[in-house]
Order: C-alpha cells, then sequence, then structure tokens
C-alpha cells in the first residue's frame, strides 16, 4: 500500500489517503519516497484549473527518493 496525500475533490484540502498501485509493471520502477515538493501545477491540478484533473488526486512530481524495485525490463537502474 502506498501512503500519501490526496485532494479528493477540486480544490479540496490534502488529506491522508492509501492505494495499491497494483504490480510493477516489467518497464517501471518503484521509489522509496523520502521527500517531496508542492509547486504551483500541482495546486492548479488540485484546483481542476485546466479542465482535467482526476479525483483522488495525488500532487507532487518533485520528489527525492530511492529506487526500490525494478521491472524486469529495466536495466539502467538498480535497487539502492
Amino acid at each position: 500500500m502506498i501512503k500519501a496525500y490526496a485532494a479528493l475533490k477540486a480544490g479540496g484540502k490534502l488529506e491522508p489517503f492509501e492505494y495499491d498501485p497494483g504490480p510493477l509493471n516489467k518497464d517501471e520502477v518503484e521509489i522509496d519516497v523520502k521527500h517531496c515538493g508542492i509547486c504551483h501545477s500541482d495546486l492548479s491540478m488540485i484546483d481542476n484549473e485546466w479542465g482535467f484533473s482526476q479525483f483522488p488526486l495525488v500532487p507532487g512530481h518533485e520528489i527525492v527518493g530511492t529506487v526500490s524495485a525494478v521491472g524486469e525490463n529495466v536495466t539502467s537502474l538498480q535497487v539502492d
């Protein structure tokens, strides 16, 4: 399970949220996120300013973390 903060509706406050991302695909990498920043584009997505946000919405695309798993086709990264 992933523990995160999510807006459940447009303009909503961020609240604790858990979800299961399912199995890792062969071309994907799993990151153990240590820190995450929230920037202006995240706020725009939370407020659905561009009209295409989907909720619940977990913002934050500026992260620091370590690789915790790699799919079978991933060759350029390794588990830290």
